[in-house]
């Protein structure tokens, strides 16, 4: 007779979640000041600039959107330019919530909303790695609910924290707290070295979403990786087959 092992508990489970993402927290709290001084410029408020960050958790998204408020003054058209932005660069979240789906148990629609509903590209480098390695989190849904709160709280905490010193911040700042997202991004795709397929498409991707921007806008960000890893997955199921 075999007797199943006693489920991690909540705390141990944060503890994997800490362990895992702190990097993310840590850089999230420093690139996301940047972003505070952005919605500060913008005209936003301290709990506007929280309830952003908190909803949206993406910092391209809430630049381009700041940009879009800033220049238009906060009128009404600008917020409906600014909030489709939002929407159609969010759109690439699509395919990271459909690949930490398929390997999380069943949930009913409020629990998956809980347990996704603050996922960000961060936080889903961190865990999808751990989901198909080696040794899976034995919670699943909680270690990954807990790992998209806790990044998406650093994020909100460093938006209030820029957007209360943007006067303290100057310009130069500004610019070298906004260098630290692509930056930030680069070296997190880099960890995945070995990965020849990942690194194939991060750097077609670096290459070819700046080139289709003029043309396709915001939506670059979400129709040029789609368009690439389709291409891209073709070849392999055909390469496969042959």
């Amino acid at each position: 007779m075999t007797t199943e092992a006693t489920p991690p508990s909540v705390g141990a489970v944060l503890r994997d979640a800490l362990r895992d993402s702190y990097l993310v927290i840590l850089t999230f709290v420093v690139m996301f000041v940047g972003v505070g001084r952005m919605s500060a410029l913008a005209g936003l408020d301290a709990v506007q600039t929280a309830l952003m960050t908190l909803l949206t958790v993406a910092a391209p998204a809430q630049a381009a959107a700041m940009s879009i408020l800033a220049a238009g003054s906060g009128g009404g058209t600008a917020w409906i330019a600014a909030v489709t932005s939002v929407v159609v660069i969010n759109l690439r979240f699509i395919v990271m919530v459909a690949s930490v789906m398929a390997r999380l148990p069943r949930l009913s629609m409020p629990r998956s909303v809980a347990t996704l509903g603050f996922l960000s590209a961060s936080s889903f480098a961190v865990i999808f790695p751990r989901m198909i390695g080696e040794a899976p989190p034995r919670r699943p849904a909680l270690y990954v609910g807990l790992t998209c709160l806790c990044c998406a709280l650093s994020a909100t905490a460093g938006a209030v924290i820029g957007h209360r010193s943007s006067g303290a911040v100057s310009p130069l700042a500004g610019a070298l707290l906004g260098a630290v997202v692509p930056t930030y991004f680069a070296t997190l795709i880099a960890g995945q070295w070995k990965d020849k397929a990942l690194m194939r498409n991060a750097f077609a991707g670096a290459v070819l979403v700046p080139l289709a921007a003029p043309l396709l806008g915001p939506s670059a960000l979400l129709l040029v990786p789609l368009a690439f890893a389709v291409v891209t997955t073709l070849v392999q199921r055909r390469k496969s087959h042959a």
